[in-house]
């Protein structure tokens, strides 16, 4: 039996369209899983944007006489596994799971909250943070370097003055590990007036880190009573922390999903 919608793989147009050849059907599917052709250091074979290749489904049964140019045919799950397999073997599935919360809750008249001279002060009560399993995975480790102090010396005919910056690093993250600090010396001479020489030396202290994937972030929900036409206003502050981990990608489950879909659109 000739298969109405067969599974291919195909480019775009060359002017960046989507090709007319492509499954409009409920279920189908198109531009999965893209892989760039042109091996790197050549001169490539596909210029933009030609040079991704995607899988598909196409629309009707192939030509017995040919495909389109750059369409091939993908006709057994075995075949789909093995290209999907042969082009994701770097590939890797990032996810997040929310793996701790607490609250932090502030009340009190709106004169408190304006800070208005003589007013009560506001109440803050927190919970404690309940915590959950991360998903499963290895969490997402970052490297990053920050720029934590940098000291100029210029040195004259009259001595030298010195000017010391310091930088409290901005961490996105909740678990921080310092992991390093380096130096880098830079001296420029230059010529001032009537001829003298001034010799600026600059040392730039860098902190070296890594970070678990690991972030809090915020969201606030607000009421307000008015009980006599004193009004209070409350806010409770939600903390949310967020673990990132990293798997590597299954093409078996990325086959059985496409075949799946593959096998309803063409009723098999």
């Amino acid at each position: 039996m000739t298969v109405q919608h067969p599974i291919i793989t195909y480019r775009l147009t060359g002017d960046g369209g989507i090709p007319p050849f492509l499954c409009k059907e409920p279920g189908s599917f198109a531009g999965m899983y893209g892989v760039n052709t042109n091996k790197e250091g050549y001169i490539p074979a596909w210029l933009p944007p030609q040079e991704t290749l995607f899988l598909g489904m196409a629309c009707g049964p192939v030509d017995p006489d040919g495909c389109p140019r750059c369409v091939d045919v993908i006709e057994t799950k075995q075949e789909l596994q093995d290209y999907i397999t042969g082009i994701s073997t770097t590939w890797t599935v990032d996810t997040e799971g929310v793996t701790g919360i607490h609250t932090v809750t502030t009340s009190g008249t709106l004169d408190s909250w304006n800070n208005v001279e003589g007013a009560p002060g506001l109440t803050t009560t927190t919970t404690d943070k309940v915590t959950f399993p991360a998903p499963l995975g290895t969490v997402i480790v970052h490297n990053a370097s920050y720029v934590t102090e940098i000291k100029t010396e210029v040195e004259t005919s009259s001595g030298i003055t010195t000017s010391i910056q310091t930088f409290e690093p901005s961490y996105p993250y909740t678990n921080i590990t310092i992991v390093g600090v380096t130096t880098a010396v830079g001296v420029v001479t230059t010529t001032g007036m009537e001829g003298e020489v001034i010799m600026t030396t600059t040392t730039t202290t860098t902190t070296e880190a890594t970070h678990q994937d690991i972030t809090e972030g915020y969201s606030d929900s607000i009421t307000t009573t008015n009980v006599d036409g004193e009004v209070t206003k409350t806010r409770v502050r939600t903390y949310r922390e967020v673990t990132k981990v990293r798997n590597p990608f299954d093409p078996v489950a990325a086959t059985d999903e496409l075949w799946a879909k593959y096998e309803a659109v063409n009723g098999l």
